[in-house]
């Protein structure tokens, strides 16, 4: 039997926690949850996510912050992210290469459009 994908949520706002957990619950996956960058950070390196679906803008560290440091090791670079932003933050290509950043969405976004894209970053993994 094939164990669930685990996705990793990342966000300072309950709601948005809530909303996203909920759907990808729903689509099969397992989720866990962190209210900050750095609470963020140390799940992932404990647990290995198969993706993180972050936001940008958090307490400790920005999802950008974060996303750097799990690239920064080995043990968790090959992670892929989502970033999501609610002000247009732009991260140059340079920046994003130097990341597990796949993708941006803007805030709001739909939760539907959200697990598709999920599922389309982990499907070559599936």
């Amino acid at each position: 039997m094939q164990h669930p994908l685990t996705v990793l949520i990342a966000d300072d706002e309950p709601h948005i926690r809530h909303l996203v957990g909920a759907k990808l619950k729903s689509a099969g996956y397992e989720v866990i949850v962190a209210t900050n960058g750095g609470d963020c950070l140390a799940l992932a390196q404990e647990h290995r996510p198969s993706l993180i679906v972050t936001d940008f803008q958090m307490p400790v560290l920005t999802g950008f912050e974060m996303s750097v440091q799990l690239a920064e090791d080995e043990r968790t670079a090959d992670i892929p992210i989502i970033l999501l932003t609610a002000r247009g933050h732009k991260l140059s290509e340079q920046e994003i290469a130097s990341t597990g950043i796949r993708l941006l969405m803007n805030k709001p976004f739909s939760p539907n459009d959200l697990v598709n894209q999920v599922q389309g970053v982990l499907a070559p993994a599936a």
